[in-house]
């Protein structure tokens, strides 16, 4: 898994969706733009979910957060075999209150 901040391996990424699920009950993922080509598969998406947990040190909120992100995947013999994912975390922090938008 390739983040903008670092690599993750399995189990690190493993945990970090437990981070999420537990933070985010109701979180829901929607595709919003699919692509294929020769041995990628790029996905825009956007999440819709509730602040309900606390989330890596930041204190539960109660705030709806709505976040986009893109991954792209490497397949290969028919199994995922690479991920890049990026997505908004500023924004996501802004949404928490963590960080306060320009202009506020």
């Amino acid at each position: 898994m390739h983040f903008s901040d670092g690599d993750q391996n399995t189990d690190q990424y493993k945990g970090l969706c437990q981070a999420y699920f537990i933070a985010f009950p109701d979180l829901h993922i929607t595709t919003d733009l699919p692509v294929a080509e020769g041995d990628k598969v790029t996905k825009v998406w956007t999440a819709n979910c509730t602040h309900q947990g606390d989330f890596l040190g930041i204190p539960t909120t109660g705030n709806r957060i709505v976040v986009k992100g893109i991954e792209v995947f490497r397949i290969a013999d028919g199994m995922i075999a690479e991920v890049w994912v990026s997505m908004d975390n500023l924004g996501m922090l802004q949404q928490f209150g963590v960080i306060i938008p320009p202009g506020q």
